[in-house]
């Protein structure tokens, strides 16, 4: 018997994966196929498109194989607040720079000065600094003019670039676009445009060309953005013509995937990097790091406290350490009672949440000479749950007395426990936790089509486990918690010292 399913693409920071989802949300099978992230000095961060398609493909094939399978749709979600510039061809100029690059910085400050730092933060929600398009922008026409001035088309996210080799239609979502610092959150419209806020002329000013006749369509997330062509068809293995949709970016698709699509408790992503977030009908505090995203439904939003680095400490901590595994290193570190005095900042590519700093560092704190590598991985696990801690507070007006997870870092429910015990809140840990993702690229596309009515439907995330926080740690880790939001103050002339 044939079953019918949608074919739903994340593409992430360290790869993309294709999963085969039911109507009912239920993630049947997934793919993950990885690529390269080329970083370098200065905050480079970026990656070629060429490896998102690629990857697609190849994962695509993996789950089609099956004769039984019938694919019906395509949904897509990925990384936002990328910058990537194609020719009329479709094909990319240069490798798009991510959204944490941050080499930008003293772009940033020169289109603050142009276009009015509080203004430009009231018009789109949130501060913009030089992981903005607009200073990234500025820095390809310093030191890129010949790519900007072969562009034909620029585009803010990962998926948006598959959606443009699945269709040939270049479009972004208002989730995705209002990260970037090119749209006006209000009206949902290109900040750029003659009848915004700024015309095109002090847009071109500030940025050094003029980029509006390169932005692409917008869509709320979820639209269908065409049909998939003959050659994208053959690419992927499935049927041509069946409908491709634009899912939110991967932070608003996960927020829906999490059930935290209409107004209510909060949760936590953890991934490659990480956020905490929640659906609200105001906007958050972007002088607290809370950046204010587009949610589907135009009446409301996507209040996301951003982490830059979450899962990539224990990448970092394995390959250091000279451990085999993210499971290894875990369980050495959450062996032993957590008594040692250690605090470690994860700040490993700078921060954006409570506090936008890309020039804050990693560092531990209170070594001693009796401390072991078991000692230093349980702060690192400890200083992340930390930091989600610290973005809570900024993101909350009240304290969460409870904490949805997902994302790839709830495969360990030690770690998990260590989150509970550090936040002092009980976790619920979502079955299926690192497909969030692309149930929520489906999802949005169903209420897009009329198939559902809520972007919260009953019984989109089943509980895995829940987790109670150890009232005996409550003390401790407040204590260790009052250390570490008292570090970054104390260090931050340091980090920035380093620099010079």
């Amino acid at each position: 018997m044939t079953v019918s399913m949608w074919l739903a693409f994340d593409v992430g920071t360290t790869g993309v994966k294709a999963a085969l989802v039911t109507p009912a949300g239920e993630v049947i099978a997934s793919v993950t196929r990885e690529y390269p992230t080329e970083m370098s000095d200065g905050g480079v961060v970026e990656q070629h498109p060429n490896l998102w398609w690629s990857a697609a493909c190849a994962t695509a094939r993996d789950l089609t194989a099956h004769d039984a399978i019938n694919i019906v749709s395509i949904t897509v979600t990925g990384q936002m607040q990328d910058l990537i510039l194609v020719d009329a061809d479709g094909i990319p100029l240069r490798p798009a720079i991510l959204y944490s690059d941050t080499r930008a910085r003293e772009e940033a400050d020169a289109v603050a000065m142009k276009l009015g730092a509080q203004r430009l933060t009231d018009l789109t929600g949130n501060e913009q600094g030089a992981s903005g398009l607009l200073a990234k922008l500025r820095w390809l026409h310093t030191h890129e003019p010949a790519t900007l001035a072969k562009a034909h088309h620029l585009l803010l996210g990962a998926a948006d670039w598959l959606v443009l080799r699945m269709t040939s239609v270049a479009a972004t979502d208002t989730t995705t676009a209002s990260t970037t610092g090119l749209m006006e959150l209000a009206t949902r419209d290109w900040l750029i445009l003659q009848r915004g806020a700024y015309s095109s002329d002090i847009i071109a000013m500030a940025v050094g060309a003029n980029v509006a006749p390169l932005l692409p369509k917008l869509v709320n997330g979820g639209a269908q953005a065409e049909l998939l062509t003959t050659d994208a068809a053959a690419a992927l293995g499935v049927t041509a013509g069946i409908p491709v949709h634009l899912a939110p970016g991967d932070a608003g698709a996960a927020t829906l995937g999490a059930g935290a699509g209409e107004p209510g408790t909060p949760y936590a992503y953890i991934g490659t990097s990480g956020w905490v977030a929640y659906t609200s009908d105001q906007r958050g505090d972007p002088t607290q790091g809370v950046f204010t995203l587009a949610h589907p439904d135009p009446a409301r939003y996507l209040c996301v406290a951003p982490l830059l680095t979450a899962g990539g400490n224990l990448d970092w901590a394995k390959s250091i350490f000279g451990v085999e595994s993210h499971d290894a290193l875990i369980e050495s570190a959450t062996e032993g009672s957590p008594g040692a005095k250690i605090v470690y900042l994860p700040y490993l590519n700078g921060e954006r949440s409570p506090f936008s700093d890309p020039l804050a560092a990693g560092a531990f704190i209170g070594l001693r000479a009796h401390h072991t590598q078991a000692d230093m991985a349980r702060a690192v696990l400890e200083g992340v749950a930390f930091a989600y801690r610290h973005a809570l507070e900024a993101l909350m007006p009240t304290a969460a007395a409870r904490l949805t997870m997902a994302g790839g870092g709830t495969r360990s429910l030690a770690w998990c426990q260590v989150f509970a015990d550090v936040i002092g809140v009980t976790v619920d840990v979502a079955t299926d936790a690192q497909n969030v993702g692309v149930r929520g690229a489906v999802l949005a596309a169903q209420v897009a089509r009329g198939e559902r009515t809520t972007y919260a439907p009953a019984g989109i995330v089943p509980v895995r486990i829940t987790l109670t926080p150890n009232p005996d740690l409550r003390a401790h880790y407040d204590h260790l918690f009052s250390i570490y939001k008292a570090a970054y103050p104390a260090l931050r002339s340091v980090f920035q010292a380093l620099w010079n």
